[in-house]
């Protein structure tokens, strides 16, 4: 079995560039002097009440301010993830995110910059042969938003009479990461999963081994992508959605 949207990235080669967060105190007492009457009596004079006026003991009141020392606990480390904004393309089998294959190309192209931005390039409508090569249609027009190339044509196995978006590819990176970063299948799988995780997520994809093109996988009748190889801890360079050009 060839893989048949692999020859995507070749037609598409120089029009369309395709690569992706206390304290307390207390009072003293209050002391009053008490008068204390005392009664003395002698022979030789009348009897004297003399008052005598004798300080009553102060009570004394111990108040201790103690101020504790304000221990500040560190202040717990928040780590927020903020997944990149191009996790919600779903890598689909009938489409990216919600452009679904057959939509109209100037709806499909405002979606996709309201999440990733302008497109870094866009080929217009140009006739296939000469811009792309062997594409469906008479005409094809490529935009690319870093890695993550998308299709139109007048014409595919999707849909005849007027433009509509029909397939699209995502990776490998051209640089050492893939852009725009997020991307992934409905089971979390994405350009550098590994094979195994690949058929975990996906129990019925198929890995093929290399061909004229090098080793691929397919998932159901939507997806094809490309492989460094064909082991466990092999990882998945691309993803292509839809059927290509080439066919």
């Amino acid at each position: 079995m060839t893989p048949p949207a692999r020859r995507f990235p070749a037609v598409v080669a120089g029009a369309l560039i395709v690569a992706g967060a206390l304290v307390g105190c207390g009072d003293d007492a209050a002391s009053e002097p008490t008068l204390v009457p005392i009664l003395t009596t002698t022979t030789s004079v009348p009897p004297t009440t003399v008052p005598i006026t004798t300080p009553a003991p102060s009570a004394t009141s111990t108040s201790t301010s103690t101020t504790s020392p304000t221990t500040t606990a560190p202040a717990a480390t928040t780590t927020t993830t903020t997944a990149p904004a191009a996790a919600s393309l779903v890598l689909r089998p009938d489409g990216l995110g919600d452009a679904m294959f057959g939509a109209d190309p100037v709806e499909v192209i405002a979606y996709l910059s309201s999440i990733l931005g302008a497109p870094t390039a866009d080929s217009g409508w140009a006739d296939p042969l000469s811009a792309f090569g062997v594409c469906p249609g008479t005409e094809v027009r490529g935009v690319t938003w870093g890695d993550l190339g998308v299709l139109f044509s007048d014409s595919s196995s999707v849909l005849t009479g007027r433009r509509h978006f029909f397939t699209y590819l995502y990776g490998p990176p051209f640089g050492a990461t893939i852009v725009p970063a997020g991307m992934r299948t409905d089971a979390g799988i994405g350009v550098g999963s590994t094979v195994a995780e690949l058929l975990a997520g996906h129990p019925d994809a198929v890995v093929f081994p290399a061909d004229l093109y090098g080793p691929y996988f397919v998932i159901g009748d939507g997806i094809t992508g490309f492989l460094t190889g064909t082991g466990p801890d092999d990882v998945v360079l691309s993803f292509i959605g839809g059927t290509g050009c080439g066919e």
